[in-house]
């Protein structure tokens, strides 16, 4: 099931780079792929709690992280929903967690015996 979270992740990184370009392009996001990406972050996230549920305590970082970065990518949301930008900070703030998440995902998907102490 980890590596299906590390498969839906890497569709959600792919979908926010594209964001982010056309963003960086002046260009306003779509609210259907905007919620699309939402969508399939949580359900990456679902899967990464039903491991860590599961037994799997390594997760947990991944889990704290993913709060935080769900909750930075609905400030931009409200904030784009009033008719603003995305404020570029949050949005570096929300990229860069999330790089660091898919990472360490990433790091114990394909290291099944890997801890970090």
């Amino acid at each position: 099931m980890l590596m299906g979270a590390l498969a839906v992740f890497t569709l959600v990184a792919g979908m926010g780079l594209m964001m982010v370009l056309d963003v960086w392009r002046g260009r306003r996001v779509g609210t259907a792929y905007s919620m699309l990406h939402a969508a399939a972050a949580l359900l990456g996230s679902a899967l990464v709690i039903a491991v860590a549920l599961d037994g799997d305590t390594r997760l947990y970082a991944n889990i704290g992280m993913a709060v935080v970065i769900i909750l930075l990518g609905v400030a931009m949301g409200f904030a784009v929903k009033k008719g603003k930008r995305a404020p570029r900070l949050v949005l570096m703030a929300h990229a860069a967690l999330a790089v660091a998440c898919y990472g360490l995902l990433g790091f114990f998907a394909l290291n099944p015996d890997a801890t970090l102490m």
